[in-house]
């Protein structure tokens, strides 16, 4: 019953936010870079890491973070969030919380393929972001959609720095 009611009041914010924001898209290339997965995997983080080489972005400029389930808080690593780590209206409740309400991103990846309202409401916190995200999320959120098979990333990389070039939003 708790948990109906925070997702129903997770999904309320996540509208209202997407419906009052004024979005301003960087027009240079990206500096900064966030991605957000569902359970992903060791491989995709170096992946990403390997993807901020290519275009131009230094490691610490790159957030990582991974949502899972089926972990309790306890067994999770840095770079993992549960559920149980977001209060009521989506609000991140976990140590990372501060780091990430400062930080402003150019770039914004939500590698996931279905809605994940927690997941969205901290993308759509982010409003001067170009947001990019495979086919079958959330597309009122996303600036980018890529049609790719559901976990090939290095096809979802490809087409990602094709339109950045044409977008000349990388290096």
């Amino acid at each position: 019953m708790i948990g109906a009611l925070k997702h129903k009041s997770v999904l309320k914010q996540l509208r209202k936010s997407i419906a009052s924001q004024e979005r301003e898209l960087p027009t240079t290339a990206v500096s900064s870079l966030m991605v957000l997965c569902q359970e992903g995997s060791p491989e995709l983080k170096s992946a990403v890491m390997k993807l901020a080489d290519k275009l131009g972005i230094d490691q610490e400029a790159v957030y990582y973070r991974e949502f899972v389930t089926g972990l309790k808080p306890d067994q999770l690593q840095s770079d993992q969030w549960c559920k149980k780590h977001f209060g009521w209206q989506g609000k991140l409740q976990h140590e990372d919380a501060a780091t990430f309400a400062q930080k402003d991103f150019d770039l914004i990846i939500g590698y996931y393929w279905e809605p994940n309202a927690l997941l969205d409401n901290l993308i759509a916190s982010k409003p001067h972001a170009f947001r990019v995200g495979p086919l079958g999320g959330h597309e009122e959120l996303f600036d980018l959609t890529i049609a790719t098979p559901k976990g090939d990333w290095a096809a979802f990389e490809f087409e990602l720095i094709k339109y950045l070039t044409l977008l000349k939003l990388c290096r």
